[in-house]
């Protein structure tokens, strides 16, 4: 019977480890809006991630979180109780540009080469051709179904790179271009009827 306790409690302590509940990494130290943490500062970051387990925390009790599409630890969150950030490498430089790699539509991660292909070339061609009025891009309606769309270029691994919002009007297949806007007048590309089977593929509903 003991030794059965004792297997009990130590796949116990195994899956809290495992999780992220139990971390023995009290390291970090947070300076100003980054922290110092793994022998290298991070600093703030944007982009589209998935937030995941604990793996160390700060000297004064922030966690330092995953990024699920990151196992580099290149980026990080690091986490109180009512806030949230995305951290990065100081030392790493952010593609900007380049082959597209990692995409990120909707909030979710799409591996699909064909998908990046098919967006790769719809930003290459990507110009000003149809204006929009709404009083919010982002909301689900019967006519309009757009979502956000981000890119990471030439091995990224998270999405950190603003696109757009794409997906369909009124039937029709768009995406915006220029500055971010959420209403108003939005300015819209036009994507070939040729992309609409690849896409539709990752549409939500």
């Amino acid at each position: 019977m003991l030794i059965g306790i004792v297997v009990a409690m130590a796949m116990l302590l195994a899956f809290l480890f495992a999780n992220g509940i139990i971390v023995f990494d009290h390291s970090g130290v947070r300076r100003g809006e980054g922290v110092y943490w793994n022998n290298a500062l991070y600093v703030p970051a944007s982009g589209e991630y998935s937030e995941g387990k604990t793996i160390a925390k700060t000297n004064d009790g922030w966690q330092i979180n995953e990024v699920e599409e990151d196992d580099t630890h290149t980026f990080i969150v690091m986490r109180s109780f009512l806030d949230q950030s995305l951290l990065v490498r100081e030392d790493y430089q952010i593609p900007r540009s380049g082959e597209i790699t990692t995409l990120s539509w909707n909030g979710e991660y799409i591996a699909d080469e064909e998908f990046k292909q098919a967006v790769t070339e719809i930003l290459a061609g990507a110009e000003a051709n149809f204006e929009y009025v709404t009083d919010g891009i982002f909301q689900l309606k019967d006519n309009q179904h757009m979502r956000l769309l981000y890119a990471g270029y030439e091995g990224c691994p998270v999405a950190t790179e603003y696109i757009g919002y794409m997906g369909t009007i009124d039937g029709h297949w768009y995406l915006t271009v220029g500055q971010p806007a959420s209403e108003g007048t939005i300015t819209c590309y036009a994507i070939p009827e040729i992309y609409t089977d690849i896409l539709s593929r990752y549409l939500f509903e």
